[in-house]
């Protein structure tokens, strides 16, 4: 990218058309992490991305690294999907350069961000309200939506919510999408619910894409919203038998960091067995069940 300083993973054209080229065998899933929750992953058929945040820091939002690439470059995407309406989830900058760069592609949003997502895109026919506890079909790859328990943002300290709020309906979701012969967990922002564990443990999870960010009051106080941290992620993914853990939602700001590191020794002490992967940025890494 042009007046950057030169980085040692792909960004611009360069990733672009790696993630365009890549020709997947069957029976696996290539991803790339580009930071935060968001993920691109393709299968043999489709390419879909999860939570993409590419908006350019900002004087309130200042990133760690700049977006790997701008949203105009995917152009070939099938279906995004947005776990919930913060900006490093449901980006509009994002959003709106995807739907015009990928004109084919629908967007799956929980009930609330309908509206938002509406507008973004220009078209509510490529806008899909994502079914909580349900299973919908959107092509060929069917997606299981279970809320995640995420904070509203009240003073002094967040207040976890995993229910649908009576006005605008749910608002904090994870996605469980079958693509590729895989299923694939992304948790979005959450933090632990009760029945959480339960909802997930008879899906038959392939790969869990987790956060492992953590909260505190502290900076719940600043207006940072945590969720789960590295021990509750190693937890449930043993819980709900996750075949493979990635971690995610550690690396974006310097105030909400994560340690995939701490994630990787509490597995190691605490559950053995436990396959991580920790992609490197921006680099592709392909799932081989």
């Amino acid at each position: 990218m042009s007046g950057q300083t030169p980085v040692s993973w792909k960004t611009g054209k360069d990733l672009a058309d790696e993630i365009r080229a890549t020709v997947v065998q069957q029976g696996t899933l290539a991803f790339w992490h580009l930071g935060q929750a968001s993920f691109i992953v393709k299968s043999p058929k489709e390419t879909v991305a999860f939570d993409p945040y590419l908006q350019p820091s900002s004087k309130t939002e200042h990133r760690t690294f700049e977006p790997p690439l701008h949203p105009s470059m995917l152009d070939c995407l099938d279906v995004v999907f947005c776990s919930h309406d913060h900006l490093d989830h449901l980006d509009p900058f994002a959003v709106k350069g995807i739907a015009e760069a990928s004109p084919g592609s629908v967007f799956v949003v929980p009930e609330s961000a309908v509206p938002q997502a509406t507008g973004l895109v220009g078209d509510p026919k490529r806008v899909v309200t994502a079914q909580v506890d349900a299973t919908i079909k959107v092509g060929s790859i069917s997606v299981h939506t279970v809320p995640a328990a995420h904070g509203t943002g009240r003073d002094p300290v967040a207040e976890c919510v995993w229910e649908a709020d009576s006005i605008v309906g749910w608002r904090f979701v994870g996605f469980v999408v079958d693509i590729g012969g895989t299923r694939v967990y992304h948790a979005g922002d959450t933090s632990i619910y009760p029945g959480m564990v339960e909802r997930l443990q008879t899906l038959g999870i392939d790969v869990a894409l987790l956060p492992i960010n953590g909260r505190d009051w502290f900076r719940e106080r600043m207006g940072t919203i945590g969720n789960m941290d590295e021990r509750e992620a190693a937890y449930l993914a043993n819980a709900i038998g996750a075949k493979v853990l990635v971690p995610m939602h550690y690396d974006m700001f310097e105030g909400n960091p994560g340690s995939p590191g701490r994630l990787a020794d509490l597995c190691a002490k605490h559950f053995p067995t436990q396959t991580i992967v920790i992609p490197g940025r921006c680099r592709r890494w392909v799932h081989h069940p």
